[in-house]
């Protein structure tokens, strides 16, 4: 890699701790500028706990910016990567054979804007069709990908999501704001003033 390039998100294989995914970001910040992308972004994975790695690229974008990665603990092998990307090649983009080979699922807008500040994804842990992007608008899909809802939140930049690996109705949000906790799977939040 490079002197601008560095880990932006890792994701655990909770089936097999020993496989790591980690997004690379290569990018340089100044006061008047930022560049986002670079032969340094990308994603690599390990299968011996973080010792060696591989570079993934099978099905995934040339000239990819910021990314971030999330592992399913519903299905063994399923990874999810929101990918800044040119035009239509960034987006939404799903593993079904643990990062072998890639395919976009979703290439909104709304998934990727303001890349530099959000590119963060969240995989349902007993639901593997449904996976949560955290953008400006939280942001929900319960088929895969395919399509993705708005879920309202007290307050907007969503960043993190914590789901409970037993109830998935049990999660905390946290924004620009705070944290709000939700016990009915994002229907309704604590209050956050």
């Amino acid at each position: 890699l490079n002197a601008a390039t560095s880990a932006v998100d890792l994701a655990l294989d909770m089936e097999n701790p020993r496989i790591l995914y980690a997004a690379m970001w290569d990018s340089v910040r100044t006061a008047w500028s930022l560049r986002s992308g670079g032969d340094g972004s990308g994603i690599w994975r390990s299968t011996d706990g973080g010792e060696t790695w591989e570079r993934l690229t099978e099905g995934l974008p040339d000239g990819m910016g910021k990314i971030g990665v999330a592992a399913s603990s519903a299905r063994p092998g399923r990874v999810w990567a929101i990918i800044e990307a040119e035009g239509d090649t960034g987006g939404l983009y799903r593993s079904d054979d643990g990062g072998e080979s890639w395919q976009q699922v979703n290439s909104e807008q709304v998934l990727r804007a303001r890349s530099w500040y959000y590119m963060h994804i969240f995989a349902d842990p007993n639901d593997a069709d449904t996976v949560y992007v955290m953008n400006a608008p939280f942001l929900k899909s319960i088929d895969g990908g395919k399509s993705f809802s708005t879920v309202s939140v007290p307050h907007g930049d969503n960043h993190y999501l914590w789901i409970s690996p037993d109830d998935s109705n049990r999660m905390v949000n946290a924004n620009d704001g705070g944290a709000n906790v939700s016990f009915d799977g994002g229907a309704s939040w604590s209050r956050q003033d």
